[in-house]
């Protein structure tokens, strides 16, 4: 698959030049660096004579300005923290004692006996869980504050955020922003404070936190590239980041400009839109959720594949892992990896709940993102890329490797050639369906018998006979069969990636595939209240009965094709 033509088009030299002038900028959303990096990036698109639209909107940002623990009791220390972005601004901060949750040691969920949390009220909870359903949920519980231990042993201190609201928040889940102080300590002093209360059984601190919560103006720079159609591919990636963030993200946005200047000299048959997203760091995915809000029915109706980038070219990250949804044909991602790499990738992994997947509202059919990773045996920190430096102030050049960028551009430039030129759009709904058929026999096989699935098998048991119809049939009419594959795709994308509104967004709580099902993994009357066993039941119907009616549409939408 791999395009020589193309490849040969591509400039090291300028691939380094963008990083380097990106990551001279302290980039977070709304502030006057993230602008002049923008600046920067429209700059280039108008040296290259590439049309573009710079769009501004108003904002809800965080911005995490100082964290501190301070041991007052059985001794005195302060101890180094990061405050963490919608956590709750306490600069004259919270006295408490420490509640440690060993719960958390061996699990994210937030399951568990009654006795887990009702001893939590006005204690500061120190944790290695920090996911946004346990904020709410320690909250809930009369929590006044939690510490969250980082679970691998570098000493850097990583930003990171408990915002749980996807976007900007409305008036209807406002109220669901975190109202406790959160902050994060490397894993050193989370053990030595461990320690303490083991021996000492009663650790008294003061946490502090200053966040700035506001509303501010931003920009969103996109590119269009035209083709015979009007139907495109978007390819995005944050321009926002943490500090200088060079391998996170001004690799990917370097990459973008220059994927930017070489289809802007080509012929192709779809058109490419290029997005930098603000937002995605302080804001929730904010920039990419607004341009889904305001664009929906283009997107929806024009779409055909979304494409994000994020950390290419990081130094070490030498393995490459695809991720989907699994709508696409397997091979489509494998064959370009392994003709790069000249391996096989080790695994596939489905697309997690972030990295600005704003857009399962709409009938999008291919999502796709390629994750950077060390070798198995050199891993050693838990961040998403596997590196140390990862949300920190030490995110600078030294962090990049030019061959590995030049690498992955070359993967997304071949990526993107084979979409916009492809006749029938590389989808596989036999392979989706099988591995959704597999996903919901385990949660039907790690549930309590009270949450029913017959009716989700049966009805994925029939569209699965109506894909395998429709893959038989002979095509004459490319353009209808591609909108119909855009559609169907779209429609179980969004309900193996999503449980709301298409209007909406769901919360940004961690992630499973089939998410409105997955809630009752693992859930059983023996471990769960009858309160919360009853709610978790009424979601459950509620989900299913969407699942089956919704499926039902595909099937009656293939079933008029066939007409």
């Amino acid at each position: 698959m791999m395009n020589p033509q193309l490849i040969e088009l591509m400039d090291k030299e300028l691939l380094n030049q963008h990083v380097k002038a990106l990551s001279a900028y302290e980039r977070l959303t709304g502030e006057e660096e993230a602008e002049r990096a923008v600046d920067y990036i429209v700059g280039n698109l108008q040296q290259h004579h590439i049309p573009y639209n710079r769009y501004q909107f108003d904002g809800y940002f965080s911005d995490p300005i100082h964290g501190e623990v301070f041991v007052t009791a059985p001794m005195k220390l302060a101890i180094r923290a990061k405050a963490r972005s919608f956590g709750a601004n306490l600069p004259h901060g919270v006295k408490g004692n420490l509640l440690y949750d060993f719960f958390s040691e061996h699990s994210t969920r937030i399951s568990g006996p009654e006795e887990r949390y009702e001893k939590m009220k006005d204690k500061i909870i120190i944790s290695w869980n920090y996911y946004e359903d346990y904020v709410k949920k320690i909250e809930s519980a009369g929590a006044i504050g939690l510490i969250h231990i980082w679970p691998s042993k570098e000493k850097a201190l990583h930003e990171e955020t408990v915002g749980t609201i996807w976007g900007t928040p409305t008036m209807g889940t406002v109220d669901q922003l975190t109202n406790i102080p959160v902050v994060g300590i490397n894993h050193e002093d989370g053990s030595k404070l461990l320690e303490w209360i083991k021996e000492e059984h009663s650790v008294e601190v003061v946490l502090k936190t200053e966040v700035r919560n506001s509303v501010k103006k931003t920009s969103l720079p996109v590119a269009t590239i035209r083709g015979e159609l009007e139907e495109y591919i978007l390819v995005s990636g944050h321009y926002d980041s943490w500090h200088k963030g060079a391998t996170d993200n001004a690799t990917a946005n370097s990459l973008m400009l220059e994927m930017a200047r070489i289809f802007s000299t080509q012929q192709s048959k779809r058109s490419i839109k290029i997005a930098w997203w603000p937002g995605h760091s302080n804001g929730r995915y904010a920039g990419s959720a607004w341009y889904c809000d305001q664009f929906w029915e283009e997107i929806n109706e024009k779409c055909v594949a979304h494409i994000n980038i994020d950390f290419p070219g990081t130094k070490g990250n030498v393995q490459v892992v695809p991720r989907s949804t699994a709508m696409e044909k397997e091979e489509f991602l494998t064959d370009i990896i392994r003709d790069y790499t000249k391996k096989e990738p080790s695994r596939s992994d489905y697309l997690p709940r972030g990295a600005d997947q704003s857009f399962w509202g709409t009938n999008i059919p291919i999502h796709l993102m390629l994750k950077y990773e060390p070798l198995d045996q050199e891993k050693r920190y838990q961040t998403p890329g596997g590196n140390w430096w990862w949300h920190t102030e030490e995110d600078l050049v030294d962090k990049v490797d030019c061959d590995l960028l030049k690498r992955d551009t070359g993967m997304h430039i071949d990526l993107v050639n084979h979409l916009v030129n492809v006749p029938i759009l590389p989808i596989n709904l036999l392979r989706f369906l099988a591995k959704s058929k597999e996903i919901i026999k385990d949660l039907d096989n790690h549930s309590d018998e009270a949450f029913d699935f017959t009716k989700i098998h049966q009805i994925f048991e029939k569209v699965s006979i109506m894909a395998g119809e429709l893959l038989e049939k002979e095509e004459s009419d490319k353009t209808s069969y591609n909108k119909l594959l855009k559609s169907i795709g779209g429609k179980l994308n969004r309900l193996k990636f999503s449980y709301s509104s298409r209007y909406d967004y769901d919360n940004t709580y961690p992630f499973q595939p089939y998410p409105g099902l997955a809630k009752v993994k693992e859930v059983y009357r023996s471990n769960t209240t009858q309160e919360d066993f009853l709610f978790i039941s009424t979601f459950f119907i509620r989900q299913r009965n969407r699942i089956v009616n919704e499926i039902k549409e595909v099937i009656m939408e293939i079933e008029r094709y066939f007409d």
